[in-house]
């Protein structure tokens, strides 16, 4: 059983994954794949988030198959996908305070993540590392907002919201009661309730910023032209304007709640 962050296994583990994601990232941004800032940011969240994501599945399947008491049994492989995130977080502040400063903020970033690898140190002292993982499936909505952030064209609202209230609302209060049950008030329900209001009062962000604009009449595209000048004839020739879509910006109807750089982290800690 490992129980230390110096642990071989860890060490390992530590490794691969920081030559995984620094090559993923060097990919997107050699390639050109990811140009803007944003799209960069987003790079080594959509590796981590679909990771953490899928890793989830089997221990959601255990839940709802039996209890939070198999779910603690002792997996290995959680360690591993838990040194993975706590990995994803270090490389996440070097990389941004390289490429992306502005999308790493003091207490969302810096903070945050900081805070985090030492929660997750401690889980895994307390063998926690499988009710975290379970917990990962609160990463979807996380995959879909870095998804839509890296490629503008999958980015939709709605399909965020609903993932966010299946698995960041219902399934937490589910998790939460069993906790309950597992052992009231002991630290795995504690851990499970302190972040459920957070995720509650973005959803309420979410629902405000929705509510307004549907309220917002759409505004009009505004007719162009330029002038061609035919300098041989002297004739000046009005024509339509084709305007180039790279140099207009494009106005998302996002709430602010959903892009806070919070979202790039994950939704709940163990302790």
């Amino acid at each position: 059983m490992i129980t230390s962050i110096f642990d071989p296994i860890v060490i390992k583990t530590s490794i691969y994954s920081t030559i995984t994601l620094i090559g993923w990232f060097t990919f997107w941004y050699k390639s050109k794949l990811a140009r803007t800032e944003r799209e960069i940011a987003y790079v080594c969240t959509l590796l981590s988030s679909f990771i953490t994501s899928v890793s989830s599945i089997p221990l959601v399947y255990t839940l709802f198959r039996s209890n939070l008491t198999r779910v603690l049994d002792y997996r290995t492989w959680t360690v591993q996908i838990t040194v993975f995130f706590m990995t994803f977080l270090v490389i996440d502040l070097m990389i941004g305070s390289l490429f992306y400063p502005k999308k790493i903020g003091l207490l969302t970033g810096w903070i945050h993540h900081i805070v985090y690898i030492g929660v997750l140190t401690w889980a895994i002292s307390q063998g926690y590392c499988s009710i975290f993982i379970m917990m990962c499936l609160l990463e979807v909505p996380t995959f879909l907002l870095a998804l839509g952030s890296v490629r503008n064209q999958f980015r939709h609202d709605y399909l965020f919201a609903f993932t966010f209230v299946l698995t960041r609302i219902l399934f937490h209060a589910y998790t939460i009661l069993c906790a309950f049950q597992l052992k009231p008030f002991g630290p795995i329900m504690i851990a499970l309730t302190a972040f459920f209001p957070l995720h509650c009062f973005w959803f309420y962000g979410f629902i405000k910023q929705q509510l307004r604009l549907s309220k917002t009449p759409s505004v009009p595209s505004k007719k162009r032209h330029y002038q061609s000048i035919n300098v041989t004839t002297s004739r000046i020739e009005e024509k339509p304007q084709v305007m180039d879509v790279l140099k207009e910006p494009t106005t998302w109807h996002t709430c602010k709640h959903l892009s806070n750089p919070a979202f790039h982290a994950s939704p709940v800690c163990v302790h």
